[in-house]
């Protein structure tokens, strides 16, 4: 009797193992669908969006790959653009949290333990933020794991040149991507690597080889398509070496990854930051689950996978914050947050290895392991959708749209608006580059950045570009309007006010100002003040909106328009009620009419310091405190203004901070 089909296991059907690799990936890609903002938002998001559209340039290092795969999703034929651009960004995210399921797999986890990781990780509230916006961080986070998962493959089949092959592929795409964050990881990827070093060590050549041909022939087509002059280009054409190694090595960054007023104090704060945040990104249930999981690999004779891990950790965080230098701020948080989210990725691996680890330890019954595991599953991501669905559903998100619309319904037809930053070239660009809104209109940027019509090549002299800005001023006949301060735009024509725009009157007073009351503006004014947005970047941004604003009802004071004056003063109590429109008309007073304003002035300085809040970053608090200290100053108060001009300068020890130079005028040492 033939008996060998007794002893014969059924091989596992296909779906069974795919299933939950496709869980792994849906189930984050569904929440991203439904949370993903309809419109452009702030961040590099109108950037992205415009370079994915022409095909163009992003800013330094190009991000190209980045570039050409959003560029494929913005030739899908439903949604808006934007919604396209983003989906982009949601795809590589889910991918992402799959590929981490599969490491979590390779490690041992059991399946629904390497899905509580996936999902966890795809439900922190900073990955999350990121996969639902045009933004390079969700590919890194894919390049890096399928990196790490390969050499986990290749660990099991060292004499196998697919996997070696596959991971010096995968991180050179990924130094085409977002270099920085790889090369601090690579020392972790190395250590991963280091039980087999015998058999990669006569493959190295081609394995480096692979790595530098993945990422040279990305860079290759961006300077290729630099040099057909796209509508959307950050520098223009890169032209020979040293124009590529200044775009690659982002030398034009120094001046913002390293700011002077920044010291150890700030990285220290950094740093506790952090450590709070990874307490609560995977929630503390999780976070506790995650270091139990990095315990449980440190016992296993092979140290080298948790000390990679460890090593990652620390260079894309510690590390990391101690080669920046940013002022510890408001504004800074949001810029640095996305920079670690490896990090979160591994705190999902290593909450797999630990809740399984966990639920084998403390529930015996196989039978009931997998739905102890569940439950705790469950219970993690019920904490993280409370916890993070309300920051991150932007679904309905039209701040910046509001803005643009506002904008563009104040430009008349045929006119020129010059954008200065990020919060106007990307959003504004987006609407007129993609969307095509307001063709009539031509935008130009004060920094000769973006977009492909500059005035002048970005790296030009200071000199060199107030020059070409006068000249186009004075040889256009179209009107031309702007936002920022003279510091930005010094035309030397008169300059009329709207609000929040300013037109150029040629011919004009340069030192004369004319005041034109929009009901728009003011429709907008009274919203802003109403809203309050959960977006760092959009707080910021309407924060800067509402002291422009103020900063033209502090001028609609100082005019003798009875007509004017009247149809301000119901919005007077609304400026007082928030910091920055009333610092806006103060600092108007206060430079214009100081002397007779002086009470005004020192009554809405004690009421503007009880109207402060966390948004103020660094360079705003010591402005303020600078103001505290000139107002004192004029009220014959010396003593009392030096106090505020030393905690000004403390604060914020910039060259550029007005405190400096009024210690310097009043004869007093400048701390160091």
């Amino acid at each position: 009797m033939n008996t060998s089909h007794l002893n014969h296991t059924p091989p596992v059907p296909a779906w069974h193992q795919l299933l939950p690799l496709f869980l792994s990936i849906s189930g984050p890609l569904v929440l991203y669908l439904f949370t993903i903002p309809r419109t452009v938002v702030l961040e590099d998001d109108g950037l992205f969006l415009m370079v994915a559209k022409h095909l163009g340039i992003a800013h330094p290092p190009g991000y190209p790959l980045f570039t050409g795969i959003a560029h494929i999703f913005m030739q899908l034929p439903f949604g808006t653009d934007a919604f396209r651009g983003h989906l982009a960004s949601a795809f590589l995210g889910a991918l992402a949290c799959g590929v981490l399921f599969g490491c979590a797999r390779l490690l041992g986890a059991s399946v629904w333990a390497a899905l509580t990781g996936a999902w966890a990780f795809g439900a922190s509230e900073h990955f999350w933020s990121q996969a639902i916006i045009a933004e390079v961080y969700t590919l890194n986070a894919l390049l890096f794991f399928a990196t790490y998962l390969l050499i986990l493959k290749a660990l099991r089949a060292p004499d196998s040149r697919t996997w070696w092959w596959g991971a010096s592929i995968s991180f050179g795409l990924s130094l085409a991507n977002h270099y920085p964050l790889m090369v601090l990881a690579f020392l972790g990827l190395f250590v991963l690597a280091l039980p087999v070093w015998r058999n990669v060590l006569p493959r190295l050549p081609e394995l480096i080889l692979l790595s530098l041909l993945s990422a040279a022939l990305p860079y290759l087509g961006m300077v290729w398509r630099s040099l057909q002059n796209p509508s959307i280009s950050f520098y223009g054409p890169i032209e020979g070496w040293q124009s590529f190694w200044f775009y690659f090595s982002r030398q034009g960054y120094a001046s913002v990854d390293v700011s002077p007023s920044a010291g150890w104090w700030d990285r220290w704060e950094f740093l506790q930051w952090f450590s709070v945040e990874a307490f609560w990104q995977l929630t503390p249930l999780g976070f506790g689950l995650a270091l139990w999981g990095l315990w449980k690999l440190m016992q296993q004779l092979s140290l080298t996978v948790p000390v990679s891990g460890i090593l990652i950790f620390l260079s894309n965080s510690v590390l990391l914050l101690f080669l920046l230098a940013f002022d510890f701020d408001f504004f800074n948080i949001g810029v640095f947050r996305p920079y670690s989210l490896v990090c979160y990725g591994l705190l999902g691996l290593w909450l797999a290895i630990g809740l399984d680890d966990f639920i084998r330890r403390f529930i015996k019954n196989p039978e009931f392991q997998a739905s102890g595991t569940v439950t705790i599953a469950l219970l993690i991501g019920s904490l993280l959708l409370f916890q993070n669905l309300s920051k991150n559903d932007r679904s309905a998100d039209n701040f910046a749209e509001q803005h643009a619309e506002l904008i563009f319904q104040l430009l008349p037809e045929n006119s020129v608006f010059f954008v200065y930053g990020d919060s106007e070239t990307g959003p504004l660009g987006y609407y007129h580059y993609v969307e095509e809104r307001r063709p009539d209109l031509e935008l130009f940027s004060l920094q000769g950045l973006v977009y492909g019509n500059r005035l002048f090549p970005a790296r030009s002299s200071k000199h060199s570009k107030q020059e070409a800005l006068r000249q186009f001023v004075n040889n256009s006949t179209r009107p031309l309007f702007y936002s920022v301060d003279s510091e930005q735009f010094s035309h030397g024509q008169g300059i009329r006010h709207y609000g929040f725009l300013k037109e150029v009157v040629r011919g004009g007073n340069p030192t004369a100002l004319q005041l034109v009351f929009r009901p728009e503006a003011e429709t907008y004014f009274r919203e802003l003040l109403q809203q309050q947005p959960k977006d760092r970047w959009e707080r910021f941004r309407r924060n800067k909106l509402l002291h422009q604003y103020g900063d033209f009802l502090g001028y609609a004071l100082l005019g003798g328009d009875p007509e004017l004056q009247k149809k301000v003063r119901p919005l007077l109590p609304l400026a007082e009620s928030n910091f920055f429109s009333l610092t806006g008309m103060i600092e108007v007073l206060m430079t214009h009419r100081a002397q007779p304003s002086l009470l005004q002035i020192e009554n809405w300085l004690k009421l503007a310091e009880s109207l402060q809040d966390e948004t103020l970053d660094k360079e705003r608090q010591a402005r303020f405190a600078y103001l505290q200290g000139f107002a004192a100053f004029l009220g014959g108060h010396q003593q009392e203004a030096l106090e505020a001009f030393y905690k000004s300068a403390r604060i914020y020890p910039h060259p550029e901070n007005a405190s400096l130079s009024a210690l310097q005028k009043l004869g007093r040492q400048i701390p160091e």
